[in-house]
């Protein structure tokens, strides 16, 4: 909703006219309109000394100044209480420290240009420091835990950094490096003043990395890393590539240059998100840059993928940005939607439709289906909450809904509307109603009742054919909303069935019948796409109780085996995988067997690696075991398999599961195959997850509930998988209600993605009524618990249910 002028108005009297009634924590929505609407000119100069012993305290000062179009009571927000401040001056005079609920007082400042000074303690949490190197991540309101700040994304600012870093560091942030200087085992950097961006924007990376460069179709490009496998290094001029070609890309579509100074990026270890968009220091995950040998497609898209979603957000999201959070879908919305455009050209081999279905349809579905599904674009109170808007629906079934107003629009009429949007609101910010009403000029089509129905509300249509090949259309909420758009019907064999283009968006109902022809006439159908929409409707079929777990299961084996479009493969194997962990010890018995003839079958080349990884994560069979004890003792895998260093450490986990009495040798000799620093810390920390000894599993579920034993949260993620495998779920059923409890202490202490996965990895692998006893009984005593909260929790829980 666009904000209008009488609620900005009334903001500010409340806010103004209550400086002495408590402060709301975070940042609320009505803070943030009444400092938007009254404050301009941010820019902050900022200096860090960074230790290189991570245990000592990283020392920050800054000069803040801003305008104020009239006097008035003006707040900053900084989280981590008055003791982290050494001290504040205003305006050249010192003053003591008025900290409140998360933010300082300042008092009531004149009109025009003020200056803060501080002197100040970072808190750790969005430092992510680790032994040799450290990175900020401030998305989404965490600049507030690191300096005090504006920290609310329409009010951009000019950002001038100064670090004070060990001389055998390097560093790097959104400018460019002014000038270094080194005196006494220091090293002082100063970088170029960024262009005006939001505060979760803001980024540096220190540390101890290697550096390659190089120019790329007349683009400088830096990237930082850690990587120490030749094998690896050696795929960055590929990787070069990938980024220059998706910086092109994005400046011909949408005619503006590359709108900041440069495009560094870093390689991080251990990194809990795929990618952030920092303005010329982009971060991404080492392990989706460097793929192991002999990559499969799905992998090599992925990275492509990714690549180009970050580059995108330099226009999309940087350049120009959402004004509150609660539109912050229409920042990934256009870097999923595009990295689509960019990769596909590079795969000339690879099906678009197939690719784009598989990547986004599926998972949106995921979440789409179940109770906890919400709205693409959601209300927003306080930027608190503002990483639990991030989920499946704004990456993945939102790209989807932009897919259909392209479709709708035209091409060419949807690139004018987005070029217009871009040079209207370049270095500042929009919302949704921005846009539509840009794009609302170049079309006749009616996108506010379109919007309505795809954007505002949550939950997707379910179709159905009656008797004479009439599309009927529900809403399983029972509003009465109708979503507009076509699906088609394919009579064929005396059965009809749906969406087998895949152009739609759903859930597509088959009678028994038309199941069973699906089944037994999918390689009849020509077209990839037609395959997989087949595929998604079996499996949301048996999820709606209209096919037999064990009957999908072995049409999904025998499909794999016959099909030769590698993404179909290993969509029918990620299906089948997660059959394995929905039913009980019989049925993943059976599909146990399943995958282990699949696993020895040669023909379904990359994917025969694939099928042998999922068979490791679950299977139980004791001469199994010993099996794959020798192919991990001997490093021969069954032919055909392919195995990295890591996909041997992966087994050596699950081999000290399965093999208790053997547990600690296995580990100890697999911790010196490793090679890489950072790869021996992640082993050492997962290695008491596995232990044999209960008491110890015990000890390290309890470490995980302290924050600071989850800084590392890929590693955190893991360990509590591995707490809860499906082999221990019994001995794992007390391990449920205490980290539910924990949640919104895994939600004010972690970032963005990590409570849905906290609580995924306490679920996955738990498939008996007690557990699902365990979550019902949590929400039916928390009948006040955070919505937001809530529907991941839902989420979660709901793997072999639909809603």
């Amino acid at each position: 909703m666009k904000s209008s002028p009488l609620f900005v108005f009334l903001a500010a009297v409340l806010i103004a006219g209550c400086n002495n009634a408590p402060l709301e924590s975070g940042v609320s929505r009505s803070l943030a309109l009444e400092r938007a609407a009254h404050i301009g000119n941010v820019r902050y100069e900022l200096t860090f000394h960074l230790p290189e012993d991570k245990a000592e305290q990283v020392q920050g000062t800054e000069i803040l100044t801003f305008s104020l179009d009239s006097r008035r009571e003006v707040l900053l927000d900084f989280r981590e209480g008055t003791d982290n401040i050494k001290s504040l001056r205003i305006n050249g005079k010192e003053v003591p420290v008025n900290w409140e609920a998360e933010h300082l007082r300042l008092g009531k400042l004149p009109a025009g240009e003020n200056t803060i000074e501080t002197d100040f303690i970072p808190g750790n949490q969005a430092l992510n420091r680790n032994d040799g190197y450290m990175y900020t991540l401030l998305v989404p309101a965490l600049a507030r835990t690191v300096f005090p700040c504006f920290d609310q994304p329409d009010l951009k600012a000019v950002f001038s950094l100064k670090l004070d870093i060990p001389e055998k560091w390097v560093a790097v942030s959104d400018g460019g490096l002014l000038s270094e200087s080194i005196s006494g085992g220091r090293k002082t950097l100063a970088f170029n003043d960024t262009k005006p961006i939001s505060t979760y924007l803001f980024s540096f990376v220190a540390g101890e990395w290697s550096v390659a460069e190089d120019t790329v179709d007349g683009i400088p490009l830096h990237l930082y890393y850690r990587e120490t496998d030749p094998q690896k290094v050696a795929q960055i001029p590929e990787v070069f590539s990938q980024v220059a070609s998706a910086i092109r890309w994005m400046e011909d579509y949408t005619a503006i240059p590359f709108p900041f100074e440069k495009y560094d990026f870093v390689a991080i270890p251990g990194y809990q998100f795929g990618g952030m968009e920092h303005p010329g220091a982009v971060q991404f995950t080492d392990r989706r840059i460097f793929l192991n040998p002999d990559p499969s497609v799905d992998q090599l898209l992925s990275r492509s993928d990714l690549i180009a979603h970050e580059t995108a957000h330099m226009w999309f999201g940087d350049a120009v940005t959402m004004q509150w959070f609660d539109d912050v879908w229409t920042k990934e919305v256009f870097a999923n939607w595009f990295a689509a455009q960019i990769t596909g050209p590079r795969f000339p081999e690879v099906d678009t439709p197939l690719s784009d279905f598989k990547k986004f349809n599926i998972p949106a579905y995921e979440e789409d289906r179940t109770e906890g599904t919400n709205a693409i674009k959601r209300s927003l109170e306080n930027l608190s909450d503002a990483g639990l808007i991030y989920g499946n629906i704004v990456y993945d079934k939102a790209p989807v809904v932009m897919g259909m107003l392209a479709e709708r629009m035209g091409p060419e009429a949807f690139r004018t509307g987005l070029r217009e949007y871009l040079a209207k609101f370049l270095y500042s910010n929009a919302d949704w109603n921005d846009l539509i009403a840009i794009l609302d000029r170049h079309t006749p089509e009616d996108l506010e009742a379109w919007s309505h129905s795809w954007v505002t509300e949550k939950g997707m249509p379910q179709y159905s054919a009656d008797s004479n090949g009439n599309v009927l259309q529900h809403d399983p909420w029972d509003r009465g909303l109708e979503w507009p758009q076509d699906v088609d019907v394919t009579n064929i064999g005396g059965v009809r069935l749906l969406n087998l283009s895949g152009k739609g968006y759903g859930f597509f109902e088959h009678d028994a019948l038309s199941l069973n022809y699906a089944m037994e006439h999918i390689m009849d159908f020509e077209r990839p796409i037609e395959r997989i929409s087949i595929l998604a409707n079996l499996y949301e079929n048996h999820l709606d109780g209209r096919l037999p777990a064990l009957r999908l299961a072995n049409f999904l084996a025998g499909f794999a085996a016959a099909e030769t479009e590698p993404l179909l493969v290993s969509t029918a194997l990620s299906y089948l995988s997660s059959l394995a962990y929905q039913g009980g010890p019989s049925q993943r018995s059976e599909i146990e067997k399943l995958f282990e003839t699949l696993s020895r079958n040669i023909s379904l080349g990359q994917e025969q690696s694939a099928a042998f990884k999922s068979l490791t994560g679950f299977f139980s069979d004791p001469d199994l075991a010993e099996e794959l004890y020798r192919v991990w003792k001997e490093q021969k895998p069954w032919i055909g398999v392919k195995l990295s260093e890591t996909d041997y450490t992966s087994l050596a986990f699950q081999l000290a599961i399965r093999l208790p009495e053997r547990s600690e040798s296995i580990l100890r000799e697999q911790r010196a195959r490793i090679s890489g620093a950072d790869r021996i810390r992640e082993f050492d920390f997962l290695k008491p997850s596995v232990s044999p000894d209960k008491a110890v599993r015990d000890s390290v579920f309890r470490a995980l509930l302290q924050p600071e034993n989850r800084r590392v949260e890929p590693w955190a993620e893991s360990a509590l998988e591995y707490l809860n495998h499906p082999l221990r779920q019994a001995q794992a059923l007390d391990y449920i209600l205490p980290a539910l409890e924990a949640l919104q202490d895994v939600q004010r202490t972690g970032d963005i993605f990590f409570p849905k996965k906290w609580v995924a990895a306490t679920l996955h692998g738990h498939s008996s009524p007690e557990a699902d006893a365990i979550v019902d009984s949590f929400l039916e005593s928390h009948t006040d618990y955070p919505p937001l909260l809530k529907d991941k929790i839902l989420q979660a829980a709901a793997h072999g249910r639909r809603h």
